[in-house]
C-alpha cells in the first residue's frame, strides 16, 4: 500500500507538469466512456434486464407468421384452441393489438384514458398482484359479465387520492358504470402504458377469424422452453386440420420469450450500436496508448536513471500502469457526467420498438459498468507502455545528453503500428455511419403516396354504448366533418378508421367470378382495408387515377362501393380496367362478408401504407357508412376513429377549436390523441434515425479522436526530431521539403490503415445490410468517401506539425542542444 501511495502521489506531480496532455486524454476517455456507458444503460435496459414481471423467462408470445410479419396477432377460435390444450402452458392471457381506450366522464370535462381489456388471467399469467383489491375473477370476461376495472396506481393516487375506500366506488367509462375491483402495483402500466384494465369479454366457441389478439402464455414448470415454439406450431397444424379456416394456408402458430420476440426487430441494431462505441473506446485506447509511448521516449532519461538507481522493471512497470489507470478513473468519471447527461437525448430519439421508460437514469449496473470499462480502459493503453518501458536500457540510454532527444528509445514501429490500426478502426465506423446515413437520407426522400405538410389527425373514442349502431356513428361522423369543415383554415376533412404508417387492418377479398383475391390460399396476404368517409382523400392529397372518389352519396343503404389503388389493380386485373368490376370482402370471415358485391369506382395512386422502405401493397378504400355491422360492432371499442384535417397552422389552436365543435355535437366525447401527419410518418422512421444518428455521433467522436491523436502523436515525435531536422536544414535541405519528408512519413501510415479500415469494412458492413435501403452494403461512393475524410483530416494533423518543426531556426536549435 505504501508503494501504492508513492506512486499516486508521483502521479499527480507529474500531471502537473502535463496539464495539456491530461485535459486531451481525460476528454477522450470521458467521451469515449460516457458514449459506453449511456448505450450500455438501453441495451441493459432492453436486452439484458429481465422484465418486471414475475419468472419473465417463463413468460412466452404465442404469434402467428402470416407472410408478412413473424409477430401476427391471433384470432379467438386460435386463443380458444390454445386455451383447450394441456400443455405447454399453464395459463395464457390475450388483449387486443390496438386499443381505443376509455372516455372517463363525470366532475369535471371528459377525460381521454389509455386502457387496456384483458382476459380474467392477465394479471395471474404476468405475475403481477394487485397492491389493492383483487383483480378479476373466472366469468368477467365472459360475454355479458360484470362490468368491473381494475386501475393503475398513478390514476389510483390522482383520481382518489390513494384512498383505499375506491375499491367499491364506480367510475363512468364510454357512458357506463364500472366497479373498481382493485389497484394496480407501482410501475405496472402493461400492455403500452394503461391506466387502467377492463375485462375483454369474449365468447369462445365464436368462429369469428378476425385477428386482433396479443396472446402470451406461462410455462409449466416441467414444460422445456426449448420446444415451446415446435409445439405451438404443432397445434396450429391441429386446429387447421379441424378447421381449415382457423390457420390459412402459408401461415403458422409460434412462440418464443416474450422479451426475445418483444425487442427482436432492435436487437441487431443496439448490438451494432453498443459495437460501435466499443470501438470508440478503443480508438481512444489507442489513441493514449501511442501518445503514452510518445511521452515515455520523452521521459527516457528520468526512467534510465530510475532504473540505474535499482527500480526493478516491474516498479517501473507498476508505475506507469498506476498513472494509466488514474487517468481512466478520471475519464469514467467524466464519463458518467456526459451520460447522465446524454440519457434524456437518448430517448428523445428512442423509437417506440424500444419501450423504454419515460425516464432512464444510471443504476449501479450502469456505475459497475463504467468502473469496469475505466479499468479496463487503463489497462489497454497502458500495458504496451509500460511493458516497452520496463525493457529500457539504462546504459544506452545515459550515454545520451538530458537535452538530446535522439529517438533511441525502441518504440518508433510500434507507434506506427497503432497509428494503422487507430485509423482502420476509425474508418469501419465511418463506412458504418455513411451508409446508414444515406440509407436514412435516401429512406426520407421517397415519396409516401400523399402530401403530410399541414394534415393533422385527430383520434376520437367512439362510446358504443352511444353509438350501438352503424347509423348512429354515420350520423354523428357527418356533423362533427360539418362543423370542422367550417372552421376557418380549414381546407379538407374526413374520418378514417386507420391511417397509413399507423395501424394496420386488412381483409380478405374475392372477385366476382369466384376467382380468389388476396387472403386466399393462393395469395395468403390480404389488402389493406380501409373504411373513410368523404374528404379523406382531399386531405391526404392522394391523387385520382380514373374513375371517381368516395362522396357523401356513398353511405349505408345506398349500393355498395370500392375504391382501389393502382397495386390493387395491377395484382388483381392486370391489363385490365378494374372500373366497374366486383369484389366481396371478407369472405374467409362470414360475419365480415358483403351481403352484396362492392363495384370499383375508382383507382387512386399507391400509398405506402406500413413504411416508406416497403413497397405500396394492394389498399381496398370503403364508405364508412357501409362496413359489415358486425365489423362495426366488433372493432368499435377496440380502435379509435381518426378525424383527418388539411389546415395550416399551430396543432394547439387547431385541436381546441376541433374539440368546441366535437362538445358542441357531444358534450361527452373528449379527443383520446392529436397529432401531426409528419410526426406519424417521421415514427415510422424512428429506427432508421436512432440507427443513423447514434453511429453518425460515434464516426464523428471516432474521427475526432483519430485527428487529435494523429496530431498529438507526430507533434510530439516532431519536437524530438528537432535536432535532425535543425542538421537538414543547415546541410541546404529546404523547408518546403523537410515539411514534405515529415508528412510523408507520417501519412504511410495513415495510407495503410485507410486500406486495411476499406478492407474490414468490406466484411462488416455485411452485418448491417438489412438495416439499409436503397444502399449496397459496399457502395462504392461510401467507400471512397468516408476514408478521403479520415485522410483529409490525418493530413492536416500532420502538416500542421511538419510545417511548425520546417521552421525551426537550425542555429538555435543546435545551440540549445
Amino acid at each position: 500500500m505504501a508503494e501504492l501511495r508513492d506512486d499516486l502521489r508521483f502521479a499527480a506531480r507529474l500531471f502537473q507538469k502535463s496539464p495539456g496532455f491530461i485535459l486531451v486524454a481525460v476528454l477522450s476517455l470521458g467521451l469515449a466512456i460516457g458514449a459506453n456507458t449511456a448505450m450500455f444503460s438501453v441495451v441493459n435496459r432492453v436486452l439484458l434486464q429481465p422484465l418486471p414481471l414475475k419468472e419473465p423467462h417463463r413468460l412466452f408470445w404465442v404469434v402467428r407468421h402470416d407472410g408478412i410479419r413473424v409477430t401476427a396477432p391471433l384470432s379467438v377460435p386460435q386463443y380458444s384452441f390454445l386455451l383447450r390444450q394441456k400443455h405447454p402452458f399453464s395459463a395464457l392471457a390475450a388483449w387486443p393489438l390496438v386499443e381505443s381506450g376509455f372516455n372517463l366522464s363525470g366532475e369535471g370535462p371528459p377525460e381521454r384514458l389509455v386502457g387496456a381489456r384483458v382476459t380474467q388471467s392477465f394479471f395471474e399469467v404476468l405475475g403481477i398482484p394487485p397492491a389493492l383489491g383483487r383483480g378479476f375473477l373466472p366469468g368477467e370476461d365472459k360475454e355479458g359479465g360484470p362490468r368491473v376495472v381494475v386501475l393503475s396506481h398513478a390514476l389510483w393516487q390522482r383520481r382518489f387520492e390513494s384512498s383505499p375506500g375506491a375499491v367499491g366506488s364506480s367510475l363512468t367509462l364510454n357512458g357506463e358504470l364500472y366497479t373498481i375491483v382493485g389497484v394496480a402495483p407501482p410501475g405496472f402500466d402493461e400492455p403500452k402504458g394503461a391506466q387502467l384494465w377492463a375485462p375483454l369479454q369474449l365468447n369462445l366457441a365464436s368462429t369469428e377469424d378476425a385477428h386482433y389478439l396479443e396472446v402470451v402464455g406461462r410455462l409449466r414448470p416441467e414444460a422445456d422452453p426449448a420446444r415451446v415454439g415446435s409445439l405451438v406450431k404443432a397445434q396450429g397444424e391441429q386446429l387447421r386440420a379441424s378447421r381449415p379456416g382457423a390457420l390459412r394456408s402459408g401461415t403458422w402458430l409460434d412462440a418464443g420469450e416474450l422479451q426475445t420476440v418483444r425487442f427482436q426487430g432492435v436487437r441487431l441494431a443496439l448490438l451494432v450500436l453498443m459495437g460501435s462505441v466499443g470501438l470508440v473506446l478503443l480508438i481512444a485506447c489507442v489513441n493514449l496508448a501511442n501518445l503514452q509511448l510518445a511521452r515515455i521516449t520523452d521521459r527516457e532519461r528520468e526512467l534510465a536513471v530510475r532504473i540505474a538507481l535499482g527500480a526493478s522493471p516491474g516498479r517501473i512497470a507498476r508505475q506507469l500502469l498506476t498513472e494509466s489507470v488514474v487517468l481512466a478513473l478520471l475519464g469514467g468519471v467524466l464519463g458518467l457526467v456526459l451520460a447522465a447527461w446524454a440519457l434524456p437525448v437518448l430517448l428523445a430519439l428512442a423509437p417506440a420498438e424500444l419501450a423504454l421508460p419515460q425516464r432512464l437514469q444510471l443504476d449501479v449496473t450502469a456505475l459497475l459498468f463504467t468502473l469496469g470499462v475505466s479499468l479496463l480502459a487503463g489497462l489497454l493503453f497502458g500495458l504496451l507502455p509500460a511493458w516497452q518501458a520496463s525493457r529500457m536500457d539504462p546504459r544506452h540510454s545515459l550515454h545520451v545528453r538530458a537535452r538530446r532527444r535522439v529517438l533511441r528509445f525502441s518504440g518508433g514501429y510500434t507507434r506506427w503500428l497503432l497509428l494503422v490500426g487507430q485509423v482502420a478502426l476509425a474508418v469501419i465506423l465511418l463506412v458504418g455511419a455513411t451508409l446508414l446515413v444515406k440509407s436514412f437520407v435516401l429512406l426520407r426522400a421517397v415519396s409516401p403516396g400523399f402530401d403530410a405538410r399541414d394534415v393533422w389527425v385527430i383520434r376520437l373514442s367512439i362510446p358504443k354504448t352511444r353509438y350501438e349502431s352503424l347509423g348512429a356513428f354515420e350520423a354523428l361522423s357527418r356533423r362533427i366533418i360539418e362543423r370542422v369543415r367550417a372552421l376557418p383554415g380549414v381546407q379538407a376533412v374526413g374520418f378514417a378508421q386507420v391511417v397509413p404508417m399507423d395501424s394496420e387492418l386488412r381483409i380478405d377479398i374475392t372477385l366476382e367470378g369466384q376467382r380468389s383475391g388476396g387472403g386466399s390460399a393462393g395469395n395468403p396476404i390480404p389488402p389493406h382495408y380501409r373504411p373513410v368517409a368523404h374528404g379523406y382523400f382531399d386531405a391526404l392529397k392522394i391523387g385520382l387515377v380514373s374513375g371517381r372518389l368516395i362522396d357523401d352519396l356513398d353511405q349505408s343503404g345506398s349500393p355498395p362501393v370500392a375504391v382501389i389503388n393502382e397495386a390493387a389493380a395491377r395484382l388483381y386485373w392486370p391489363g385490365e380496367n378494374p372500373l366497374g368490376q366486383r369484389i366481396t370482402m371478407g369472405r374467409s370471415i362470414p360475419q365480415y362478408t358483403d351481403q352484396v358485391p362492392r363495384e370499383i369506382i375508382g383507382v387512386v395512386s399507391d400509398v405506402r401504407e406500413r413504411s416508406p422502405h416497403e413497397d405500396p401493397t394492394p389498399i381496398v378504400y370503403v364508405p364508412m357508412g357501409q362496413v359489415p355491422d358486425a365489423f362495426y360492432t366488433r372493432f368499435t371499442p377496440l380502435l379509435p376513429k381518426n378525424l383527418v384535417i388539411r389546415a395550416p397552422g399551430e396543432l394547439e389552436v387547431l385541436t381546441a377549436a376541433v374539440q368546441r365543435e366535437i362538445w358542441a355535437v357531444d358534450p361527452a366525447l373528449p379527443i383520446m390523441d392529436a397529432v401531426s401527419m409528419e410526426e406519424i410518418v417521421s415514427r415510422r422512421l424512428g429506427k432508421q434515425r436512432f440507427n443513423a444518428v447514434l453511429l453518425g455521433v460515434m464516426a464523428g467522436l471516432a474521427l475526432a479522436l483519430a485527428t487529435v491523436g494523429i496530431y498529438g502523436v507526430r507533434t510530439y515525435l516532431e519536437n524530438q526530431r528537432a535536432r535532425e531536422i535543425a542538421v537538414r536544414l543547415a546541410l541546404g535541405a529546404t523547408r518546403g521539403a523537410v515539411a514534405w519528408l515529415v508528412v510523408r512519413q507520417g501519412m504511410s501510415a495513415v495510407g495503410l490503415g485507410a486500406v486495411l479500415g476499406m478492407l474490414g469494412s468490406a466484411r462488416l458492413t455485411e452485418l448491417i445490410e438489412h438495416l439499409l435501403f436503397g444502399v449496397s452494403p459496399v457502395d462504392p461512393g461510401v467507400f471512397l468517401s468516408a476514408p478521403a475524410l479520415l485522410v483529409g483530416a490525418a493530413l492536416v494533423a500532420t502538416w500542421v506539425p511538419a510545417w511548425r518543426v520546417s521552421r525551426v531556426d537550425p542555429i538555435m536549435a543546435l545551440r540549445a542542444d
